[in-house]
C-alpha cells in the first residue's frame, strides 16, 4: 500500500470535524497554495491569449442571465452524475 493510500485510508476513519480540520490544513499549506497559484496563472495566460486572438463572446443582460442558467443546470447535472 502506498503512502497516499495509507493517508486516504486514515483520513476516511476520521470523524467529520477532523476531516474538515485536515482539509483546512492542506488548503492552507504552502505546497497547495503554490499549485493553486500556478494553475491560476496558467488559466489567466490562456484567457489573455484567447482575448488577443479574438476568441471571446460578449453578452448583454439577457444573454448573461441565460448563460448563468445554463451553467447552473450543467453544474447540477454534473453533481447528479458524480453522486454528490
Amino acid at each position: 500500500m502506498s503512502v497516499l493510500e495509507k493517508v486516504k485510508a486514515a483520513a476516511a476513519k476520521l470523524d467529520p470535524d477532523e476531516q474538515v480540520e485536515l482539509f483546512r490544513w492542506w488548503v492552507e499549506s504552502d505546497s497547495f497554495k503554490t499549485r493553486q497559484l500556478a494553475a491560476l496563472k496558467r488559466d489567466l495566460a490562456t484567457g489573455l491569449d484567447q482575448l488577443d486572438s479574438g476568441r471571446y463572446q460578449t453578452y448583454d443582460d439577457t444573454d448573461a442571465m441565460q448563460l448563468a442558467g445554463d451553467i447552473g443546470r450543467a453544474g447540477r447535472e454534473r453533481l447528479k452524475k458524480h453522486g454528490a
